[in-house]
């Protein structure tokens, strides 16, 4: 099996666009939550956490395809653009584009009210229920054929692949935190393995519109809020991760962040049965439990973060160091794993011989996933 290391890290979220700056503004315990410009007194969240004074023009100045992306496909490219620059790597380049795999991770597409007025305006009864011969007969002949490109949940990976030139396996996940794991979870495999010897990895998710709010409220998502005025704070963003083979890394003269030294996932069906999942990933985990910081995935959602530090203790894990950036930067969903892991690696780059960074990966949605990272100083 080979061995992975982080090389390149693209972030563009909340409290920031590289890990210092992310990891400096959560240790002195900046929030990006603020209020929402929309009502929100039908919903237990009454906060936020966007991305201010994003334009991805700045990145792609000019680029006339920048008119058919939606906002997470937007932040998708930026943030796999700086992770790519990051790393020093050109597809074509730096490895055949075949050579490069691409694994994402994308929420279910959120559209602004302002882009389905038309849709509801002439799909629904005058008592609000759906006509669907209005909206097969009126409502889709007002809609612009580029809302497509917005729709669909796959896209913002496919303009990530148009915009680097890759060219080799991919795959996309969907919605949740789990999924993105799934996301990084592939490349590693793909690497370690030797089918290739490079993966972008990552996610984006938009969950800071009036829409969203209402899909999550529907969901649960903010029972925490409704029984104790505090949960999880739904964001946006994108990290974006240049994975590769150690040894290609060290022959191209490249310097990594951090290696992956272990990794399990893990699935839980129904919400009893969390406690006793993310105990197994822990207990099963290949990692120096003496001498360990988490970047843990709970924040004030109160059942998830009580399940993570019982399973915590119930694995004997002894923590040096304890971070919740969910709690800082927002819950970015299905970019939340991206996020849990590129600092994961930039706090292990910092870490001397010994220690180690766990990523815990966990959250709303049936897959659970927990990464360990290590300083390359680290011999397996």
């Amino acid at each position: 099996m080979r061995n992975v290391v982080v090389t390149g890290i693209g972030m563009i979220t909340p409290l920031g666009r590289t890990p210092r700056e992310v990891l400096e503004r959560i240790d002195n315990n900046e929030t990006a939550a603020v209020k929402p410009s929309f009502e929100t007194k039908k919903f237990d969240c009454p906060v936020f956490a966007p991305v201010s004074n994003f334009t991805a023009n700045h990145y792609f100045p000019e680029n006339k395809l920048l008119r058919y992306m939606n906002r997470e496909a937007q932040l998708a490219v930026t943030a796999a653009h700086i992770a790519m620059d990051d790393a020093d790597l050109r597809a074509g380049e730096t490895y055949p584009e075949e050579d490069i795999a691409l694994y994402g991770s994308t929420g279910v597409a959120g559209l602004t009210v302002e882009e389905i007025t038309r849709i509801i305006k002439f799909a629904a009864n005058k008592d609000g229920s759906l006509d669907l011969r209005g909206f097969g007969q009126v409502a889709l002949k007002r809609v612009r054929p580029v809302l497509s490109f917005k729709i669909l949940a796959n896209m913002p990976i496919c303009f990530v692949s148009i915009f680097q030139n890759i060219k080799g396996p991919n795959a996309v996940y969907t919605p949740w935190e789990g999924h993105g794991a799934q996301a990084i979870a592939a490349g590693i495999r793909a690497i370690s393995r030797g089918n290739i010897p490079c993966a972008i990895v990552g996610g984006c998710d938009v969950k800071t519109r009036e829409l969203s709010f209402i899909n999550l409220q529907q969901l649960g998502i903010f029972e925490s809020w409704r029984q104790f005025e505090k949960g999880c704070i739904p964001g946006e963003g994108a990290v974006f991760i240049v994975l590769e083979d150690e040894d290609s890394a060290i022959r191209r003269g490249k310097k990594a962040y951090a290696r992956v030294h272990s990794y399990k996932q893990g699935s839980c069906w129904r919400r009893s049965g969390l406690d006793e999942t993310l105990f197994k990933i822990l207990s099963e985990l290949k990692m120096n439990r003496s001498s360990l910081k988490v970047v843990a995935s709970g924040d004030d959602d109160v059942f998830i973060s009580e399940e993570e530090e019982n399973a915590l203790k119930r694995a004997g894990l002894k923590i040096n160091n304890f971070s919740k950036p969910k709690y800082n930067l927002g819950n970015l969903f299905a970019a939340a794993a991206a996020v849990q892991f590129a600092l994961a690696a930039a706090l292990a780059s910092q870490q001397d011989k010994g220690q180690q960074v766990l990523a815990n990966c966990f959250g709303y949605g049936s897959e659970q996933a927990s990464f360990v990272l290590e300083p390359l100083c680290i011999e397996l």
